[in-house]
């Protein structure tokens, strides 16, 4: 059976609803994925499942009810047994150790979006850290005696969002479990944790969503037309929130600026004033968001004048109203390496995960692929 709200992950979902039907619930999870491939949604509807009081049982899988009393305060993750720390904005705590009234109305609100949506980004704007005072108020939560039946489970969105003081912390929360008590960590980035936070969690590895079933879900829950819903899944890298948030700034803008960038960089030798103003303009200021989605709208455009180069008029294409740019460029460059531009995009793409300087990036990158399409006309 499928949770209601989970885009694909059949194998995932398997996998947390036979632990859940066996009564073999770990009491700690780390969910591994961006919040984009369905982590956090994963981990809500997991919570909501386990302390429902009439749950559907079809042989190793099982869904909740939606609608007894634990299923109705779930709804709205306003469930005693359920709990989410997420990342905090940068600034001083106050004199008593204590979370800001604002913070707090913040975390209200995230979760009251991720109860409505678990694709809903998981950070509050100007979020860049899990504080220590978070992770003692949880271990505060946690020894109290439970007020309703069920099972606690504690959501760590982000849980790579923790430095090593709260890790630390955090570490002794594991090691001391409490009774009937589950917490999820979700990550991106696995290699930020500590490893003996790792080896004292259930891993599980939620991949990145295949393109037709984030294109179908995106002509589905959003109502988006479907050559923009398969433009912006195959720019996505299978991700549902990159893949919402390409759409409500305009896909086909984003690809047109992406290309634009590609042209001026293959201009003749005094090109760089041109291309350096044309980055500016073009990433300027902005979040990572951006920068990935300039590399990946070009990624796409690549694959689509290789296909063309590789089959002529008659392939599909994904980009299908740019098929004459397309024909252009593929007849002028027929021999470059495009693998080569690919590795170089998908670097790109890694570096800005690693936060390196967007403008940065996005200048060498398009130094290395002026590099990768010139040679092909030497």
């Amino acid at each position: 059976m499928q949770w209601p709200g989970i885009i694909g992950q059949q194998a995932v979902q398997e996998i947390l609803q036979r632990c859940i039907a066996q009564q073999r619930i770990p009491q700690a999870l780390l969910l591994v994925g961006n919040d984009g491939f369905g982590t956090m949604a994963l981990a809500i509807e997991f919570a909501r499942t386990v302390n429902c009081y009439s749950p559907v049982m079809d042989g190793h899988s099982v869904v909740a009810c939606g609608s007894c009393q634990s299923c109705t305060q779930a709804r709205t993750l306003q469930h005693p047994n359920i709990s989410i720390v997420s990342a905090l904005p940068t600034g001083k705590l106050d004199a008593s150790d204590e979370l800001r009234k604002e913070w707090v109305d913040a975390l209200y609100g995230l979760a009251h979006e991720l109860a409505l949506n678990g694709y809903s980004p998981t950070r509050m704007e100007g979020a860049n850290e899990i504080r220590i005072v978070q992770i003692r108020e949880l271990n505060r939560q946690l020894s109290f005696s439970m007020t309703q039946r069920g099972r606690r489970v504690a959501i760590i969105a982000n849980a790579d969002d923790m430095n090593v003081s709260t890790a630390n912390a955090f570490l002794k929360t594991l090691e001391e479990p409490h009774a009937d008590t589950t917490i999820i960590m979700t990550c991106s980035r696995r290699d930020r944790l500590l490893p003996t936070i790792i080896s004292r969690c259930q891993v599980i590895t939620v991949p990145a969503l295949d393109e037709s079933t984030l294109a179908d879900a995106l002509m589905q829950r959003g109502s988006y037309a479907p050559d923009e819903a398969r433009i912006a899944a195959s720019m996505a890298q299978g991700d549902y929130i990159s893949a919402e948030a390409f759409l409500a700034e305009d896909v086909r803008q984003i690809r047109d600026s992406a290309v634009n960038l590609l042209r001026t960089s293959l201009r003749g030798k005094d090109f760089r004033p041109a291309l350096t103003a044309a980055v500016h303009e073009l990433i300027g200021q902005r979040d990572r968001q951006r920068c990935l989605a300039v590399t990946n709208a070009l990624l796409v455009w690549l694959r689509d004048a290789y296909a063309i180069v590789q089959g002529g008029r008659s392939v599909h294409l994904l980009n299908a109203d740019q098929q004459e740019p397309l024909e252009r460029f593929a007849s002028s460059f027929a021999r470059a390496d495009f693998d080569a531009a690919y590795r170089c995009l998908e670097r790109a793409a890694a570096d800005v995960d690693r936060f390196m300087p967007t403008q940065l990036v996005m200048l060498t990158t398009m130094m290395e692929l002026r590099s990768v399409f010139l040679q092909a006309r030497r």
